[in-house]
């Protein structure tokens, strides 16, 4: 999905996005990419010594990561997608913090809310040490571990030495639409941690939806070929004999109008006759 629109606020910043064409097989799940945008300003490539690239596959699911880029967020920036997901099942977003010192740890430093199209929300809580941990997880004296099942790691390399060297990760954090049938329309990524250097990285996002199936067309029924071919001839029949009749029927008129032309003639010889008697 490209980005349409980008607008920067006091609170954050805000991404419109179009549509997500079906690509997979109507009425089965499937994912929607997002492409972050030009939002996405920092370099995956400063931190990490290798990165997945293109539409990559990261825990079974497809994110889009052409620009190579995260949105940052510290001190109540915000990132919202928008667009249309209709049945949605799940969003999946690569999501990691930096200098996630250990005073973190169990701290809500940030939400997830997924709106709907019809007006209601869903937030989901990111608790430091539960679904939300440290990208460079080598290092010292950080939060490098995850409780919460619905957070997993999808990428393992090591950071660049400029950024301290030592294991790295992206980790892919698994939101459910808890209620089914739902169309999602926005997804909005929130720091709402206020103090200190804490800073989130929102990598890859796709929402999981099934599209609609079209609507059944049924056609006007039509015989098989050997059906086909008993109406021509029946059809065929049905003008022979019909000329036929067309045919008897001039023959009758015109056997008609020389009897009457005979005898007229006949009339007229009876007259000749009687005159030369006389």
């Amino acid at each position: 999905m490209n980005a349409a629109l980008f607008t920067k606020s006091t609170t954050g910043l805000i991404l419109a996005s179009g549509l997500i064409a079906a690509s997979s097989i109507l009425g089965h799940a499937q994912d929607a990419p997002v492409g972050l945008g030009t939002q996405a300003t920092l370099s995956l490539s400063g931190y990490y010594t290798t990165t997945p690239t293109g539409q990559a596959t990261l825990g079974g699911h497809t994110f889009d990561m052409t620009s190579g880029n995260a949105v940052k967020m510290l001190n109540g920036g915000s990132a919202s997608f928008t667009g249309s997901y209709q049945n949605a099942k799940a969003v999946y977003l690569l999501l990691n913090t930096a200098n996630t010192y250990n005073w973190y740890a169990g701290s809500v430093v940030g939400t997830v809310v997924l709106t709907f199209s019809d007006g209601t929300t869903q937030s989901t809580d990111l608790l430091i040490g539960g679904n939300l941990r440290e990208w460079r997880i080598g290092a010292a004296g950080v939060v490098n571990i995850l409780t919460d099942p619905a957070a997993a790691p999808v990428w393992n390399t090591t950071a660049q030495t400029s950024m301290g060297g030592g294991a790295a990760v992206l980790d892919m954090l698994t939101i459910p639409v808890a209620t089914a049938g739902k169309t999602l329309t926005t997804v909005t990524v929130t720091d709402t941690n206020a103090w200190g250097a804490l800073q989130m990285d929102l990598a890859g996002l796709t929402a999981d939806f099934t599209p609609p199936a079209p609507p059944t067309v049924t056609p006007p029924p039509t015989g098989t070929g050997h059906d086909t071919g008993d109406k021509a001839d029946k059809k065929a029949d049905k003008a022979e004999k019909d000329a036929e009749k067309d045919a008897d029927k001039a023959d009758r008129a015109a056997d008609k109008a020389d009897r009457a032309a005979d005898k007229k003639t006949d009339a007229k010889k009876d007259r000749k006759q009687h005159e030369h008697n006389d």
